[in-house]
């Protein structure tokens, strides 16, 4: 029979065990999981803003349904860019990429992608894990739509920092600079507009 008094040390060690284990199990800082990218992105510019228009439908109904992705009050203004924040966007973009099976489904039902779903549930994603994983300024950050080569509708979130506005497709495994894409840009949304409006995209040259 076991000596009593080897019990302590053994529950000492049991409880430590446990613990560790325990440990082992919780999340991870997400910033622990980033590579910084070897080089900078590309550098990019602005993208030129137009005139109000209104804010498609499922857009609309999405803020209702999810009110923490609503843009908010604050007016839309660049992040510092630094090469933490690059290799978050490019984190990101390549993890709901990878994680996502692109599916067509209803397009007047935005929300943020699970396992499946099309475009815009692909940038409502990333939206949502730039803004509650990686403290993103939401209003640094604003979903877009667009034409593709095919004339297709398309969306995309766009990533507004310092160093210009980057593009987050789930077409592509980069990063890109917005005017690097072959899209015909429509509208994107436009924080602390009145009554929720979006903005139309200006493509001409500044």
């Amino acid at each position: 029979m076991q000596s009593r008094r080897h019990l302590p040390a053994r529950r000492r060690f049991l409880a430590i065990s446990a613990s560790a284990a325990a440990l082992a199990l919780l999340p991870q800082p997400s910033q622990a999981k980033l590579a910084i990218l070897p080089e900078p992105l590309p550098p990019s510019t602005p993208i030129g803003s137009g005139a109000f228009t209104n804010a498609p439908g499922a857009w609309l109904r999405m803020i209702k349904r999810y009110p923490s992705l609503h843009p908010g009050k604050q007016s839309l203004a660049a992040t510092a860019s630094s090469r933490v924040r690059e290799a978050e966007l490019d984190h990101v973009n390549r993890l709901v990429n990878a994680q996502v099976q692109f599916r067509l489904d209803d397009r007047e039902n935005w929300r943020p992608a699970t396992t499946a779903g099309d475009c815009e549930d692909f940038a409502i994603r990333k939206l949502e894990l730039l803004v509650k994983r990686f403290a993103w300024p939401r209003r640094s950050l604003t979903l877009a739509t667009c034409r593709a080569e095919t004339g297709q509708g398309h969306a995309v979130l766009l990533a507004h920092t310092s160093r210009g506005t980057y593009a987050l497709d789930n077409r592509r495994a980069d990063v890109m600079p917005w005017r690097a894409l072959p899209y015909r840009w429509v509208a994107r949304e436009e924080p602390g507009s009145p009554f929720a409006l979006w903005r139309t995209i200006a493509t001409e040259p500044a």
